[in-house]
């Protein structure tokens, strides 16, 4: 089956406004402070507990149809999930439910007249290979069967107590392979159990039209939200969606695995403008994404776990996500706890209005995918497959710290892009900016140079960074800070977290009540090579666009010594 295509953008003016549905902060659907790190994949109870993982906040409750229902018409739901959610509410955890119905589908939907698919092998995320069998989706017995299991579970959860029942957040709809939106791994020896995409958009639909009904009290109202598969959506589903759903969960995992991500720009745009879509109905919108195994056994993650999660978190907060699925064995204790932590802090707050902190993570993306940015005759032939333009505008960069150490993983997608075995600085079409939210730097190409790798190597802060120099007009940098959320920025704190490299002295200046560029901190480098932070309390803050290049924050210097900067961070008091 081909890849679905992604939904069609025609209002290019909405690209880069920021998302503006309806936030979590005033939800009619989840509890106050749900969003956040919850652990991955299916809950071990004996192993994820508060006092193992102290920093998440809940685990998901992965159900497969062939334990759930072990003979037709037969369910073991209380054996599989009542006492889960007695434990998820002794712990103040919260779940979210999905069954995998395949591979390993139950064995008696064969029995009874559903064909048994053999597929070609195939290769998972972490180089193993799988050649297990599936249903046929399409066949009528195996609907209603399948449609039944979901009605059942729809009944079942709705005659929960609410304590208990108001521990699931949403229902994942995995109508596929795992929690993936295609049918299949591999693809059938048979063709006659090919599935186009237009007959797999209808299967869906129609699986979700059974799951609202199911999840619905009797006056046709949605107790329950149900989230489903982003990346294979086409124009057909998100209509269904929009039309169809008073709130609506997406899954993006391509803003979930990593950083260095293939087509994240054009998938942002998407990802925007679904928002606006929503926003305009009053659809509340809501999403996850995981990281799975690959971060213990890929380069890019292994050179420095710490790093790894730490930017991973400040990407799927960069994208949006409202709740991250880290690996259990990953988000044990409390060695990623920067990288959880920096999510916590933020999911929920998609708001500027109610939002209680801002942040810009300086960081820059050499997009190859660029002609303009990197013209063909200098850098070669603008083509993905083309490894000679990544090496060039990675050599290109390298007295920044640019580094292509597995090109070939950087030219194919995400799957592809998670497998790298070393740091890949060029991708195509990867996120070229700041990693930010409600903090934006002005002009940050015209007055500031991106870094990569600077600093301790063993530093979670290095990976990415950006440096002023009083030369060529970058001996400053501008921030502007969203105007919602300046209006409630009075008495805040500001964070700036820099490398103390070489002996530049630097100014950190503010919009406050009195002055334009009111002085918050001046620092002298020592050149002691590490990285360090400061922490500011502001009590007459202001933030009205009166600084340079109409800024509302600035650090400048007027040396010809570099400063690099790793973050600047607003918290309201």
């Amino acid at each position: 089956m081909k890849k679905s295509k992604k939904i069609c953008i025609s209002l290019l003016t909405l690209f880069f406004v920021a998302i503006a549905s309806v936030s979590a902060q005033t939800s009619k659907y989840f509890p106050e402070n749900c969003w956040g790190v919850y652990s991955w994949a299916g809950w071990n109870t004996n192993e994820v507990t508060p006092q193992s993982h102290p920093l998440i906040k809940g685990a998901p409750m992965i159900l497969k149809w062939s334990q759930l229902e072990t003979e037709p018409g037969k369910y073991k739901f209380d054996e599989e999930i009542r006492a889960k959610l007695e434990l998820a509410a002794k712990y103040n955890f919260y779940t979210f439910l999905m069954v995998w119905v395949a591979p390993n589908a139950p064995r008696w939907l064969y029995k009874n007249g559903v064909p048994e698919v053999n597929m070609t092998p195939s290769i998972d995320p972490l180089g193993k290979s799988r050649n297990g069998t599936f249903q046929y989706y399409l066949d009528e017995d195996y609907k209603m069967y399948y449609h039944r299991m979901l009605t059942e579970l729809g009944s079942y959860l709705m005659q929960l107590p609410e304590n208990l029942r108001k521990r699931v957040l949403y229902i994942q709809s995995a109508e596929g392979s795992t929690g993936d939106g295609q049918p299949y791994k591999g693809n059938p020896i048979d063709s006659k159990y090919n599935i186009s995409e237009d007959q797999w958009n209808d299967f869906r639909i129609e699986a979700w039209s059974v799951m609202k009904k199911a999840f619905s009290n009797d006056k046709g109202e949605l107790i329950t939200p149900i989230l489903v598969n982003y990346d294979a959506n086409t124009e057909k589903e998100y209509n269904w969606l929009i039309n169809n759903m008073s709130v609506i969960g997406l899954k993006n995992g391509m803003f979930s695995h990593g950083y260095q991500i293939s087509e994240t720009k054009s998938r942002l745009k998407n990802w925007k403008y679904f928002h606006e879509l929503a926003a305009k109905k009053g659809i509340e919108v809501f999403s996850r994404g995981e990281q799975d195994g690959e971060w213990a056994v890929y380069g890019w993650s292994t050179k420095n776990t710490e790093q790894a999660f730490y930017w991973s978190g400040i990407f799927a907060t960069h994208c949006g996500l409202d709740m991250w699925n880290v690996p259990a064995d990953a988000s044990v204790g409390y060695k990623h706890k920067d990288g959880i932590n920096f999510f916590n802090k933020y999911a929920a707050q998609h708001n500027p209005a109610t939002a209680n902190a801002a942040f810009c993570a300086m960081s820059k993306g050499l997009d190859a995918s660029d002609a303009v940015l990197f013209p063909e005759d200098k850098f070669g032939k603008c083509d993905r497959k083309n490894i000679d333009r990544y090496l060039k505008i990675a050599e290109a960069y390298s007295k920044f710290g640019a580094w292509q150490g597995d090109p070939e993983k950087a030219t194919g997608g995400g799957m592809v892009n998670r497998k790298a075995m070393d740091y890949n600085d060029v991708g195509w079409e990867i996120f070229d900016g700041n990693l930010c939210r409600f903090i934006d730097q002005i002009d940050a190409e015209a007055t500031s140079e991106g870094w990569w790798h600077v600093g301790p190597q063993e530093s979670i802060y290095g990976r990415f960074a950006r440096s002023v120099k009083n030369i060529n007009g970058k001996g400053g940098m501008y921030f502007d800070v969203n105007d919602e959320f300046a209006k409630t920025a009075t008495k805040v704190e500001i964070r700036v977290v820099w490398l103390d490299k070489g002996v530049g002295e630097w100014t950190i200046s503010y919009n406050s009540k009195k002055q334009a560029n009111a002085n918050l901190l001046t620092v002298k480098n020592t050149n002691s090579g590490k990285w360090m932070e400061k922490t500011v309390l502001v009590t007459d803050a202001a933030f009205a666009n009166n600084g340079e290049r109409k800024s509302d924050i600035s650090i400048t210097t007027k040396d010809n010594e570099i400063s690099i900067f790793h973050l600047l961070e607003i918290s309201k008091k």
